[in-house]
Order: structure tokens, then C-alpha cells, then sequence
């Protein structure tokens, strides 16, 4: 077994599937970060291979198997996004006609499209066509960031997979696993605890440092007031990563929300919560809300608004209004 493989007990529901027969189209669904990637590796091993094992993983040895590793088996097609672009009719047409032939090797031919939402119109449509008449041992598998994007006439002919999501524990053993010290696991997982690769990756990239510089600065803010507020935003929209501040912000006020309401148990920043305790008591949740709510709107207004600086300077302004009684205005676009 990989070292990304859940537990037996956690494949289960997987390893059913298999043994009962997978159905013709399938969906499934995790943020960037997760392992549901690498699942959806094991689950299409598995259905190609000739011989898999009892817990329903591929046998790694078969023609199949050693075909998939190389990178060229004839039954298997996957159509992938580039990097903001869009999935094509064409790529679908191509599909369709690849699921139509007889599978060369394996007993049945496999089509994943990821991220299926990052379909045109025009290729959804021609996706659905492939969905009503499916082709005899054809195999379709959908992987999506943000399902509700997709068609519900697509959602409706899709059966979701029941992929494990790693709790904490899990998250911390996988990370050990690829050579992060447990204190430093234990930090990452708390914030990330389904998303491994993703807490991997910030390890790597230095995450742990930065994200200590960060709370520090964003904890003594509401302290030094707006002017403070504005000169960070300043200097923060000429090389910080924005989306990645977006998920530390998230994880702040949530550990505040938490506070206030008494939720010990689920806290994130342990290592900062005396000071996030004093904090939470002074807060004003109406204004944490909303300034929550705008974190999480953030991607949507990098879209309309490219102007980071202002962005930068409401959401902090914010984020100070939240312990002065002076709420910014929302991020305009």
C-alpha cells in the first residue's frame, strides 16, 4: 500500500463498489489539496487491472498495471484543464469516440475529466449526450473543485463517490510520512487536515515561518489602528500571496467565531489561543461576520477587481473595525 493510501476500514466503501460493480458515471469531489486526486489514481488501477487484491487496489504487476505506470494504456483517457483554460468540445467529441471502440486491455475503457466544471457550455452539453448512451464497459469519471458549477442534468446522471476525508490524526501520520517533524505536522494539520498535499507544499515553501510572522503582525493590528492598517495593506499587495493570506484569514476569525460561542474542542491556532481569547471577548461578531464573508469572497473580487492594494486596505481596515466599532466597506469591484 502507498503511502497516500487510506486504511482498509477507510477504503471499504471503495472496495464494495468494486466488488458489486462500478457504476457507469461517476463523481468525484474534493478541493484542491485533498488526496481525492490520488484515490481517483487507485480506484482506475483497480478497475483496469486484471488481478486486484481483496481490499480492491491494483495488483501493480498485470499488463494493466505496468501500462498505467508507464503512462500510455490504451483504455484509459484523461482530459485535464490547463491552467486557466477552459475543457473543449472537441476534447469531449475525442472522448466520445474513444469510449465507443472495444477496450485493447482491460476489460472495460476509463475517460476522467478534471476539473469537470472547467467544461465550456458547449462541451458539457456534448458530455451529456455521452451520459444518456453510454457505451458498453465505459467508464466515465468526473472530478470536481465546485460541483454545483456543473450542469444538473450532468450532477443528476453522476453517482458520487464516498472517498475517505483524512482527519486529523491521519493528516498528521501522512505528513510525518513525508518527512515533516510531528510538532510541525501537528501545526499543518490543524489548518489543513484534509488537505495533506496542500499543507505539504507550504511546508516545503516555508509556510511554517511565514505563517508565524503573519498572525503576529495581523494579532498587533487592531492595536496601532487604521493608518497601520493602511501602510501593511501597502506593503503586503507587492509580494504576498493573497489567497494564501485568504486561507490563514478564514482560519483566524473562525478560531474567533469559535471562541465566542465556546467551541474549545475545534480550534486551530492553539499556539496563539490566549491571545485570540482576549480577543474573541472584545470582538464584535456582527462585524467578524462580515469580514469573514468577505475573506471568503475574495477570489470572486480578484476577478472583478484587480487593484490589490484596495482590496488589501478594505479587508484589514476591516479586520481592525472589527475591536474599534468601525466597519470598512465592503470590497467594491
Amino acid at each position: 500500500m502507498s503511502a497516500h493510501r487510506p486504511p482498509p476500514a477507510e477504503w471499504q466503501p471503495i472496495q464494495s463498489l468494486l466488488q458489486a460493480g462500478l457504476p457507469q458515471a461517476m463523481l468525484a469531489v474534493g478541493e484542491s489539496g485533498t488526496l481525492v486526486g490520488q484515490y481517483c489514481d487507485d480506484l482506475q488501477q483497480a478497475a483496469l487491472c486484471f488481478a486486484p487484491s481483496a481490499q480492491g487496489l491494483s495488483c501493480g504487476t498485470c499488463r494493466s498495471c505496468r501500462l498505467l505506470a508507464e503512462g500510455n494504456h490504451p483504455d484509459l483517457l484523461v482530459i485535464t484543464a490547463e491552467t486557466g483554460k477552459r475543457i473543449a468540445i472537441e476534447s469531449v467529441r475525442h472522448a466520445y469516440d474513444f469510449l465507443a471502440f472495444t477496450p485493447q486491455v482491460s476489460a472495460r475503457r476509463w475517460l476522467r475529466i478534471e476539473p469537470a466544471e472547467a467544461m465550456t457550455a458547449a462541451a458539457a452539453n456534448a458530455l451529456l449526450k455521452t451520459l444518456e448512451e453510454p457505451a458498453a464497459r465505459a467508464h466515465i469519471l468526473l472530478l470536481s473543485e465546485r460541483p454545483s458549477q456543473l450542469l444538473a442534468t450532468i450532477r443528476s446522471r453522476l453517482q458520487k463517490l464516498p472517498f475517505p476525508a483524512l482527519r486529523l490524526g491521519q493528516c498528521m501520520v501522512w505528513l510525518e510520512g513525508q518527512g515533516i517533524p510531528p510538532a510541525e505536522a501537528l501545526l499543518l494539520s490543524r489548518q489543513f487536515a484534509n488537505r495533506p498535499l496542500r499543507a505539504c507544499q507550504l511546508w516545503e515553501s516555508g509556510w511554517v515561518t511565514l505563517r508565524q510572522t503573519w498572525i503576529d503582525t495581523l494579532l498587533n493590528l487592531p492595536r496601532q489602528g487604521p493608518v497601520a492598517a493602511l501602510r501593511l495593506a501597502d506593503n503586503w499587495a507587492k509580494d504576498t500571496e493573497l489567497l494564501l493570506l485568504r486561507e490563514l484569514m478564514l482560519s483566524l476569525s473562525a478560531d474567533l467565531l469559535r471562541l465566542r460561542n465556546q467551541r474549545l474542542d475545534s480550534i486551530v491556532h492553539l499556539d496563539y489561543l490566549q491571545s485570540l481569547e482576549v480577543m474573541a471577548q472584545s470582538a464584535q461578531e456582527t462585524s467578524l461576520w462580515e469580514t469573514l464573508e468577505s475573506w471568503i469572497r475574495l477570489p470572486e473580487s480578484l476577478v472583478q477587481n484587480r487593484n490589490v492594494g484596495m482590496m488589501l486596505e478594505t479587508l484589514l481596515l476591516s479586520w481592525v473595525g472589527i475591536w474599534s466599532g468601525e466597519r470598512a466597506h465592503g470590497i467594491t469591484s
